[in-house]
């Protein structure tokens, strides 16, 4: 085999396993480890634990706190330990808790580098030397405009650029730079080109046969800058302003180089030789007692399991065919997050007396969005559906002076905001613009410190007044749009997957939603995971057009579906860090109407007022009782700039349930789950079902995943504490002004999450559901790698069954110590008197 193509034998080994994160501005929730779901988790986060030097596992002391405080019961523990360890006697717990070594059968994975042995015998800092030098070369060469001088040497390819800057590194303040300086001559002098390089670099340092498992070990040396490289290679549209000519390649080529060239520094530092230090034997710690944290992860996820279960069976009686209730005044068709459980209850109250559905929150609008004024378009659909077409907003006839006036004022704010950024980070002049911004911004920071959501909605008032936003619509047949029979399809397979076929309210409110949220460069993780971090406005809005055009409506009675000429789509957005909703495009709206939609906006207003008086009650600083109080905390809250988390985003997710409402609309579920709407009763041969659960269990097992993963061990998967986190070459965050760039979730996003796999209950017949389980890729991946639990409740019974192993069994007979538990009105995983702190400063 030639070098370039044992080169790229390599690369392409790596590729996969390399972390998949975005830029901020795309970031998207994702299971960090999702290219590997083809093997078991167990297996999967063991190989995951040494590569990204972090714990795929709580630690044991979190797990035996969990147990003393009953979260975790010894009943669950003692199956748990039974079912793995057979044959280990009746007092399989007590030894499991005795001896360190009981139940350990996993062996540390062993480490490949120099580097790992070098830190534990010369206590080296390996890390901080290498990106002490690396990491300004690579931020530099990925800047999207954040650094005031720009590179001189970043015209071209990446090695290119780290060939020059390496010549013109000063000797002084750079230790190793002489080994680096020699070992890039080296190279010159034998006119090797990048492969050769590589092909050389590997040869020297990696045993025989590993060769891609070593390259791998060095990329993950700086997993975050090897990742957005391979992200800006593969799609160089995720710049934010100009895609630099990122290879992988050349990234390897420049890490082995560096590396090597410091293990050089170092070994000739203490005078030993590279086959000394690789005879010392090397393993990551954080493998060492997998096997034991897996049994506690096990026992911690069946206890949740069991008692949730146990809960929402207590909700379930035997279906009553031909059962119809009469229309509803109001309802509203809401996303499947987590976070609209709690407003579903608050809507569907007699207060409010609004039925609600659930779907997925992109509304099956699968697009990408360029907002007016906007300079690239939005992904307003999930990570598994690729955009079928990019939908525009144009501004109204009439509307083009405002148009003009609103751009104009935005470059102009633009301009000001560069000349602000840049000028004050100087050395003569960054003096007196500084001195001068601070003065002007005085009185308005203390007043947002102060009264954060009044000046916020002051600043708003005056930049309306002065520079009004132009009234828009959405140009679904334009060119490249959506012909009439698209939009008939999206409508048609929203309700009836839903099973919203008969039944229509005078008014359906298409609720969309996203967060405020100031001074966060993860802003985007708390917006609607459907829409890939982004506001769903765009989608509510598509979604409505289309349902309410009479041409969409006549093919879709001729498909049997009949909506009213009464029933009116209103889409609504609503914000679940401030509590609030807004109907969207009231100006298209019929006038004889308004009055109707003023009564559904006065009842969800009330609705928000409730779930904020909710979730102040997890708040440490909130109000306990009264309505207005809470809705104006929960205000400020998404408008102070010190506040680290203006709401808790999917923290505490445990579970997604996919089936009609009335499974649940008794239960109280404290927003531990993603609610799906469904219908099996509706359903012939399980089209409907299909669509149900891969639009949304998909979303909900990377949102589980990216939040566990981040849970477990926020240094290693996650991105660390928010408070020395700095936005970087406009690309993502590290800590402090050197350090690796991080992935995953920050500490204060994830500091009251309960790590576990999710439980994804689904309503449906057990034919349909081994048939999608048997034919879909990703569902037989997640389902049989056990990265998510399925639960089966029978559409006509009620039965809950659990799938093990590949089969569906009746839960409480494969869980015996549930088998005579009666749950309690509330048990303690929804109760917060026994729940965790409720909020945990920063």
């Amino acid at each position: 085999m030639d070098t370039p193509s044992r080169v790229d034998g390599w690369l392409s080994e790596c590729r996969p396993k390399l972390p998949i994160q975005n830029p901020l501005w795309a970031f998207i929730h994702n299971n960090i480890l999702l290219n590997l779901e083809d093997r078991p988790f167990r297996e999967v986060v063991r190989e995951a634990a040494a590569l990204y030097r972090a714990r795929p596992y709580e630690t044991e002391d979190f797990y035996r706190s969990e147990l003393q405080r009953g979260r975790i019961r010894r009943e669950s523990l003692e199956a748990v330990l039974a079912q793995a360890l057979p044959g280990s006697g009746p007092d399989r717990v007590e030894r499991f808790l005795a001896e360190p070594s009981f139940g350990n059968s996993v062996a540390p994975v062993p480490l490949l580098r120099a580097a790992p042995r070098l830190d534990a015998a010369y206590h080296a800092s390996y890390d901080r030397l290498l990106q002490d030098f690396v990491v300004p070369l690579i931020a530099s060469f990925l800047d999207q405009g954040m650094a005031a001088w720009a590179n001189p040497f970043n015209e071209g390819a990446l090695w290119g650029y780290f060939q020059a800057s390496v010549h013109a590194a000063p000797g002084w303040g750079f230790d190793w730079a002489g080994p680096l300086k020699a070992r890039q001559e080296a190279h010159e002098r034998a006119g090797r080109t990048v492969d050769e390089i590589i092909d050389a670099e590997v040869r020297e340092a990696a045993p025989e046969g590993q060769e891609a498992a070593y390259c791998l070990e060095t990329l993950f040396a700086l997993k975050g800058w090897s990742g957005m490289v391979m992200r800006l290679e593969a799609e160089p549209a995720l710049a934010p302003v100009e895609a630099p000519q990122a290879s992988l390649k050349d990234w390897l080529a420049v890490m082995l180089v560096s590396t090597h060239a410091l293990d050089t520094w170092l070994m000739e530092r203490h005078g030993t030789r590279r086959a000394e230090v690789l005879a010392r034997p090397a393993v990551a710690p954080e493998t060492v007692s997998l096997g034991r944290l897996h049994l506690w992860q096990e026992a911690y996820e069946r206890s949740f399991a069991g008692d949730f279960l146990a809960h929402i069976e207590k909700g379930l009686r035997p279906d009553t065919p031909g059962a119809v209730s009469a229309a509803p005044r109001f309802q509203a068709l809401m996303c499947m997050d987590d976070r609209e459980e709690s407003m579903r209850r608050a809507l569907e109250s007699k207060e409010c007396g609004i039925e609600t559905w659930g779907y997925v929150g992109f509304f099956n609008v699968d697009m990408r969005f360029e907002a007016v004024g906007a300079s690239r378009a939005t992904r307003q659909c999930p990570p598994v559906v690729e955009p079928s077409r990019t939908i525009k907003e144009v501004p109204l006839d009439g509307e083009a002076e405002r148009l003009a006036r609103a751009r104009s004022a935005g470059r102009a704010g633009g301009r000001a905001q560069l000349f602000s950024f840049y000028h004050s980070r100087t050395l003569i002049r960054g003096f007196f613009v500084s001195l001068a911004l601070g003065l002007l911004s005085f009185l308005p920071l203390v007043l947002k410190v102060l009264m954060p959501s009044r000046m916020t909605r002051l600043r708003r008032a005056v930049q309306r007044k002065a520079f009004p936003h132009p009234r828009t619509a959405l140009a679904l047949d334009a060119q490249g749009g959506y012909s009439l029979d698209e939009q008939a399809n999206i409508v048609e397979g929203a309700l009836k997957t839903i099973g919203l076929t008969r039944q229509f309210a005078p008014l359906v409110a298409v609720v969309a939603h996203g967060s405020t949220n100031t001074n966060n460069p993860f802003r985007q993780a708390y917006g609607c995971g459907a829409c890939s971090g982004n506001p769903g406005e765009p989608n509510a809005r598509a979604f409505t057009l289309m349902a309410n055009r009479p041409e969409v409506r006549e093919r879709l009675a001729a498909r049997g579906l009949n909506i009213p000429a009464t029933t009116l789509f209103v889409a609504c957005y609503h914000d679940t860090s401030v509590d609030t909703v807004e109907v969207l495009d009231r100006d298209r709206l019929p006038a004889e109407r308004l009055a109707e939609v003023a009564e559904l906006e006065a009842r969800m207003g009330r609705a928000c007022r409730m779930n904020a008086l909710e979730r102040c009650q997890r708040f440490s600083q909130g109000p306990k009782v009264g309505l207005e109080a809470a809705a104006q905390h929960v205000l400020d809250r998404g408008h102070d700039l010190s506040q680290p988390r203006p709401e808790y985003g999917h923290n505490r997710v445990a579970a997604c349930i996919v089936g009609r409402r009335e499974l649940t609309a008794q239960t109280f579920l404290d927003r531990r789950s993603f609610l799906v709407s469904y219908d099996a009763t509706q359903d012939q041969g399980g089209a409907n079902m299909r669509s149900a659960i891969l639009g949304t269990v998909p979303v909900a097992v990377n949102i589980a995943m990216d939040y566990y993963f981040s849970r477990v061990d926020n240094e290693g998967f996650g991105a660390g504490s928010k408070l020395p986190l700095n936005v970087v070459s406009l690309l993502g965050v590290l800590t402090g002004s050197k350090s690796d760039l991080r992935i995953g979730l920050a500490q204060q996003m994830v500091e009251l999450h309960e790590p576990m796999r999710i439980l994804v209950a689904v309503e449906a017949t057990e034919k349909d559901l081994r048939h999608l389980i048997d034919t879909h890729p990703r569902m037989r991946r997640m389902v049989r790698g056990e990265w998510m639990r399925l639960v089966r409740i029978d559409p006509s019974t009620r039965a809950i069954e659990l799938w093990e192993g590949q089969d569906f069994v009746p839960w409480r007979a494969l869980w015996p110590e549930f088998r005579e538990v009666k749950p309690p009105a509330l048990p303690a995983i929804l109760d917060l008197r026994h729940d965790r702190p409720a909020e945990v400063y920063a």
